[in-house]
């Protein structure tokens, strides 16, 4: 890892650590400024102290790996606590929302970290972070403690923060800049080797040389060997044999990592001892050796040859007279076993040569990459450097070229691993996050101390405001020292004094007020000057549908919709506060879209002065009154049709038996016509009697048990004879098990015959009418009663009107279906009445099906009343 990504992640996870440690102080602080709930407090608490865990482990590098399972799951941990005990956060939203956007960064770090993206980790990691600290600064608001011990860990943060990143910058780069150093200096000592040991090689060539030029072989021991030698230096096989061997005993007796070649004035390498014979021959053919065979100077130089680096001396060699026979080379190698007898037990520095083209010719240790080892060359011998180093995720290296005649030849690198540098900054690491943390603590618990003492007396001056907030006018702060808080308190209890006297004088005005307003059947609206809802009595929570709670401080045209009878908008006459009393007849609009019939009535308020500070709005509803009027019309309009329809036959009939003489046979008839003219009157009068009474409270109806078998078969059997002759059938289904229901009977029997009745009117092609009876469908404990009929059926906005009174499915006075409208409204009121309801499944052309649905009185038993059943009813029945 690089220096500056270290310190960068340090930093990071410093940051969390920090902010953790603020967040667990302050769900500790008395007053609780995060949350009262003593679930959230410990939910927070741990949440805390897991991502507090998780970063001081990661910054310390006791966790190496990131993406550790323990750390995963500390900060996973912690941040699930975090969130839960945040849905109990006492503070502003905005500051719930930073705590749990901080919470989301900090959960899209850990997934980049697993992704090993740790530099974008970090950065998202440090704005969660900051992000829970802004949230943490926002919620400490709320308490005086809280804030100074805010304020000091933040300020605690900024400072330590950064003196132990830039102590930690400085400390690294001095390691690093003096492991750097360390290794420059070797480096300069191994080129210095290096070009010491070219001339070593020339020296060794010079004594090889003399050597040579005093060598005497056995076959011939009267001459030297150089002697015997053809001009041009050419030798037989013998020779060439003689002086190998003679080579390697001088190699052998001093010179055992020297090879030496003895090459002809050709340029042919004859006879060598030590070196490779691909080196041999490309040494022999090289420029070092043709320039000393030219000129006869001796020359030493570093070189590379047959891939391998050797440090070379090159001696021109002659006979006695003055024949030039060829040229002494002496070659030491520069490979692996020079570097490892160079670096010994000295060091754990790695050595290495490079050549030109940046192979490696020699090394001793690791070596750094590839992409390193290619830069250093590049740098040190194309671009000529003096020196280079580069730091590498894992090494550091220095390089310096090897020279030749002040060419550079070689690249010499020095390198060192960085886990030396890398536990030193571990080391330091943790000593900060142990020093943060006990400085942190520290801190925290001075600032508590100080802000508890600050704010006590702040507190029972804000606790004696909230009681009176509340209504708890006695209460006084009772502080008593001799600061500022004390003046405060002492002024604050001398206004608590007054405040409770004047509220009392103005308790007793209001109430009387409040009496009026509460008691009044208008809605009543006050607004002040600028438009806004002062209040807002009951009558108006009723009529807009609205809590007065949540009215109030509204502008006037966003609860109260007018328009006029022609339509136009009453609000900007509403928003101008007028000061004379003025009067509008309109439409109220609610926000379901409904609109109401109003009469408005408004008024200003007015100031000391005389100007208009508010107004007062009244509005009262006219829908009772415009029922009324419709309820009177209908009356009028049906009752009179109705009245009419059975007086007509009864005045014709008895004017007719009054003014002739009829035969008895059709005497009957007219009296059966009278008869039932006279029952259809009294079944209207005997309707109006039942609405008007059961409105006014005065009808009772006398519930007993009954037998559903009974009632249904009167009903049916009374019907079943009317319908003789006509398209019509009447057929009755009771269940077995039908349970007893506790109930009018009379009224029960005239709810099912209204039923039966609509079914017959509204089924004008005949067919069949069912009565049914028997438990209700799901429910044992009810029993419903079923009219079922294959008639015209009804819409579903005929449905909704059906059960209102005086309602008809043909508003005209041409209408097909006669009645007064109360059928479906009486089946309605007698089923309510006995803790029932009415059910109706209905389509046009389809039919209806309507239902009294009961609850049973012995629901678990099953069992009906003996009862003795008629004649007619066991003949309709069967």
């Amino acid at each position: 890892m690089s220096a500056f990504a270290a310190q960068y992640q340090f930093a990071s996870a410093f940051t969390v650590f920090l902010v953790a440690l603020a967040g667990l102080a302050l769900v500790a602080l008395r007053g609780a400024p995060l949350t009262e709930d003593r679930g959230a407090q410990l939910a927070l608490a741990l949440g805390f102290a897991g991502v507090g865990s998780a970063a001081f482990l990661q910054g310390s590098l006791l966790f190496e790996d990131r993406a550790a399972p323990v750390l995963l799951a500390l900060r996973l941990a912690g941040l699930a606590g975090v969130v839960l005990g945040s849905l109990a956060w006492r503070g502003s939203a905005l500051s719930r929302s930073l705590l749990w956007a901080g919470c989301t960064a900090l959960l899209g770090a850990f997934a980049l970290e697993v992704a090993d993206v740790s530099t974008a980790a970090a950065a998202v990691s440090a704005l969660g972070a900051l992000l829970v600290g802004a949230a943490l600064l926002g919620a400490s608001r709320r308490a005086i403690t809280a804030r100074v011990a805010a304020s000091a860990a933040g300020t605690l943060l900024l400072l330590v923060l950064v003196l132990s990143v830039a102590l930690s910058t400085i400390l690294a780069d001095t390691a690093q800049d003096q492991a750097l150093g360390d290794l420059d200096s070797r480096a300069v000592t191994e080129a210095g080797a290096v070009e010491t040991q070219a001339v070593v090689a020339g020296r060794d060539a010079g004594t090889i040389a003399q050597l040579l030029s005093n060598f005497r072989s056995t076959d011939d021991p009267t001459t030297t060997f150089l002697s015997q030698v053809d001009a041009g230096g050419s030798v037989n096989e013998v020779q060439r044999n003689a002086l190998v061997t003679e080579l390697a005993r001088l190699r052998a007796g001093g010179y055992p990592d020297t090879g030496f070649l003895y090459v002809s004035e050709r340029r042919e390498p004859v006879a060598g001892d030590g070196l490779p014979a691909e080196a041999a021959a490309e040494l022999s053919a090289g420029k070092l050796v043709g320039d000393t065979l030219a000129d006869r100077k001796s020359r030493r130089a570093t070189l590379v040859a047959g891939g391998r680096a050797f440090a070379v001396g090159v001696v021109a060699v002659q006979r006695q007279d003055q024949k030039p026979l060829g040229v002494i080379l002496s070659a030491f190698a520069l490979d692996d076993r020079y570097l490892d007898l160079r670096t010994g037990n000295v060091s754990n520095d790695a050595v290495a040569l490079l050549g030109p083209d940046g192979a490696v010719v020699a090394k001793a240790g690791a070596l750094p990459s590839a992409a390193a080892r290619r830069t250093l060359v590049d740098r040190v011998l194309v671009q000529r450097r003096e020196r280079a180093t580069i730091v590498t995720e894992t090494r550091f290296v220095a390089a310096e070229p090897a020279r030749d005649g002040g060419a550079p030849v070689l690249a010499v690198l020095a390198s060192r691993s960085t886990s030396a540098v890398e536990a030193g900054r571990k080391r330091l690491f943790q000593t900060f996050f142990v020093i943060a943390f006990g400085g942190t603590v520290l801190a925290l618990l001075l600032a508590a101390l100080v802000g508890n003492r600050i704010g006590s007396g702040i507190r029972r001056l804000t606790t004696s405001v909230e009681a009176i907030q509340r209504g708890e006018l006695g209460v006084r702060s009772g502080v008593r020292t001799e600061d500022e808080v004390g003046v405060l308190g002492q002024t604050f209890d001398s206004m608590a004094a007054s405040i409770e006297e004047q509220t009392d004088a103005l308790q007793e005005a209001a109430a009387r007020v409040e009496a009026i307003v509460a008691g009044m059947g208008e809605a009543l609206v006050a607004v002040d000057a600028g438009g806004n809802i002062t209040d807002f009595n009951a009558a108006a929570e009723e009529l807009l549908d609205l809590a007065a709670s949540d009215a109030r401080t509204l502008p006037l045209d966003q609860v109260l919709a007018i328009r006029r009878e022609d339509g136009s908008d009453l609000a900007p006459r509403l928003r101008r506060l007028e000061p004379a009393r003025w009067s509008e007849l309109g439409d109220l609009v609610l926000r379901d879209g409904r609109s109401i019939p109003v009469a408005l009535t408004a008024g200003a308020l007015r100031g000391p002065d005389g100007e208009v500070t508010g107004g007062v709005i009244v509005v009262r509803d006219l829908r009772g009154e415009r029922e009324v009027e419709r309820m009177k019309r209908h009356f009028l309009s049906r009752v009179g049709h109705e009245l009419r329809t059975p007086l007509t036959p009864l005045i014709g009939y008895s004017q007719m038996l009054a003014g002739r003489d009829i035969p008895p046979e059709r005497a009957k008839q007219v009296y059966n016509s009278i008869l039932s003219s006279a029952k259809r009157l009294e079944r209207i009068v005997e309707m109006l009697e039942f609405f008007a009474s059961l409105d006014a409270g005065r009808l009772v109806l006398h519930a007993e048990p009954v037998d559903v078998r009974v009632v249904l078969g009167d009903v049916v059997a009374r019907r079943g004879a009317a319908l003789a002759g006509t398209p019509h059938t009447i057929v009755k289904r009771v269940a077995k098990d039908t349970p007893v229901v506790s109930v009018d009977e009379k009224w029960l029997g005239r709810s099912v015959d209204e039923l039966v009745d609509n079914a017959v009117k509204f089924s004008p092609d005949g067919g069949r009418v069912t009565v049914s009876a028997g438990p209700l469908e799901g429910d044992p404990s009810m029993v419903e009663i079923a009219v079922v009929d294959r008639g015209v059926g009804m819409s579903p906005d005929e449905v909704d009107s059906a059960f209102t009174e005086w309602a008809q499915g043909d508003e005209s006075d041409t209408r097909s279906f006669g009645g007064l409208g109360l059928g479906l409204a009486l089946v309605q009121r007698v089923a309510e009445h006995h803790g029932g309801r009415v059910q109706c499944v209905t389509a046009p052309g389809k039919g209806s099906r309507f239902s009294i649905v009961l609850p049973a009185l012995f629901p678990e038993r099953r069992r009906r009343p003996r009862t003795k059943r008629s004649p007619a009813a066991r003949v309709a029945e069967s």
